[in-house]
């Protein structure tokens, strides 16, 4: 017997029909920690209730209920299904029992214990520097936060080096792929400054910057690091004891190129402002000028006056001339920096065929003696990469 194809809405309505009739899940009592938690204008409130292996979503239309964060609750209410989206969600009735949470708990008492170490004072943190030449990132390569953190360093291309460490945001694991990640970026002074970044989430997932281990790397690393994670209300421990803090992964990329972009974006203010100061000293060169050569016409006979103005005309055109240069070498200084920042201008460099080669420890290969047959090297361009091996290397034969 064939049976027939339901539609969606059809599904949908058929397990709604079920839902219902279940006097048990018309008046359920649950408990777990507060997750998500938001308010709408309307004063909705919307957050997800979980335990250790599962989340499931709540909504209450009770205006006067008030949740926190990071709560443990009791609530009384019946699960519904929400058909646009194929989901089912408990509407919240009553809230019966309110306590802090097991992971709030612990992330009040590692703060109060990091503190009283001195892991968030002040004069422990380290300057980031305005001018870096060497960036390192660490995050991970599959997410949106590396795409936002590449799309500033190229609206602001001035040939920096950047170093990107693949790294996991999320999880156990995570944590010791970024302490990994700062070790290595610490190696040899690699970095001027180094960025941490990760895109925003729910509490849970941002619970791997709630780590003792990667805080005292934070603390601990040579280098001076910038946490971008998350969004920003989300404040973690990586956070307070990083160098710099900021809300996004963007916001962290644009913190550690403010001046290099405010440096670009006042070229042309500056090369203005040059013209109109060397104009307004030619005018008042002339002006004294003309103003002693009618002096001089009160003054002596016309014999006189002719030599005088003769005088004082090449004075003046000395002087014009000397103005002259003097603009010609600042416009060629301005020019040559507008050529150093266009040959260095990565995007630029990678269109014209020009790859980066890498070892396996991300160094970048400047001599092709450094390497040798049966090496592994990585070649890569702005957004693309390839391994390869090498089958042989050498000398080139002129001849």
């Amino acid at each position: 017997m064939k049976l027939k194809p339901l539609k969606v809405s059809e599904l949908n309505a058929y397990v709604r029909k079920i839902l219902y009739s279940n006097p048990i899940l018309s008046n359920v009592v649950v408990t777990g920690d507060v997750r998500d938690y938001r308010e709408s204008k309307n004063g909705f409130k919307f957050f997800s209730l979980a335990d250790e292996d599962s989340i499931i979503n709540c909504v209450s239309f009770h205006k006067s209920l008030e949740l926190k964060e990071g709560t443990r609750i009791v609530l009384k209410g019946k699960v519904e299904a929400y058909d646009k989206r194929s989901t089912y969600q408990i509407i919240v009735n009553e809230v019966v029992e309110e306590a802090e949470s097991e992971e709030s708990l612990f992330f009040s008492e590692l703060k109060k214990k990091l503190e009283k170490m001195g892991y968030f004072e002040k004069e422990h943190k380290k300057a980031i520097p305005e001018y870096p030449k060497r960036i390192g990132v660490i995050t991970s390569l599959e997410g949106a936060a590396v795409e936002d953190i590449k799309r500033v360093f190229r609206e602001c291309s001035v040939g920096l080096e950047v170093f990107f460490y693949n790294s996991f945001v999320q999880g156990r694991s995570a944590v010791f792929n970024v302490v990994s990640g700062i070790k290595h970026l610490n190696s040899r002074k690699k970095c001027d400054v180094i960025i941490i970044a990760r895109g925003g989430g729910s509490k849970v997932d941002l619970d791997t910057f709630n780590d003792e281990i990667m805080g005292s790397s934070i603390y601990k690393s040579e280098t001076p690091i910038v946490t971008g994670i998350g969004h920003g209300s989300d404040m973690t421990i990586a956070d307070l004891i990083a160098d710099k803090e900021t809300q996004t992964p963007t916001a962290a990329a644009e913190y550690v190129m403010r001046k290099y972009k405010l440096m670009v974006h006042n070229l042309p203010y500056m090369l203005e402002n040059l013209n109109f100061r060397a104009s307004d000293y030619i005018e008042r060169k002339k002006y004294y000028v003309n103003s002693a050569g009618e002096k001089l016409n009160f003054i002596d006979g016309k014999t006189i006056m002719d030599r005088k103005y003769d005088i004082i005309k090449t004075k003046r055109d000395d002087i014009s001339r000397s103005l002259e240069r003097y603009i010609r070498d600042k416009n060629n200084i301005l020019d040559e920096m507008h050529i150093n920042l266009r040959e260095n201008n990565m995007v630029e460099i990678f269109n014209k065929g020009f790859v980066l080669l890498k070892d396996n420890d991300n160094n970048i290969i400047k001599n092709i003696s450094h390497i040798e047959k049966d090496d592994i090297v990585v070649i890569e361009n702005l957004n693309e990469f390839a391994r390869a091996k090498i089958l042989d290397s050498g000398e080139k034969d002129n001849e």
